[in-house]
């Protein structure tokens, strides 16, 4: 074999190598990356739990109106006695 044959063994193996390498980063790249319906599903989820907790959220402040009219309802019927005084 003449050496510029084996130059160009070398340079086909060399060749493979990367071509395998580069198969394999490929792979895990796309393994990796979400589709565009994967995009739209997860957007879709997002904006249920959004409304979710919104609406959750609402009905917490209406309690806590509903709690703070009830112990300003109370503070009403509270009379205050100075003892010290007595």
């Amino acid at each position: 074999m003449s050496e510029q044959e084996q130059l160009f063994k070398v340079l086909l193996e060399e060749l493979q190598g990367l071509k395998t390498n580069f198969a394999t980063e490929l792979h895990g790249i796309k393994s990796n990356m979400a589709t565009k319906k994967d995009t739209e599903l997860i957007n879709s989820k997002l904006d249920k739990l959004s409304g979710k907790i919104d609406a959750q959220h609402i009905e917490n402040i209406n309690a806590d109106n509903r709690l703070l009219n009830e112990i300003q309802d109370l503070k009403k019927g509270v009379l205050f006695v100075n003892r010290k005084n007595s």
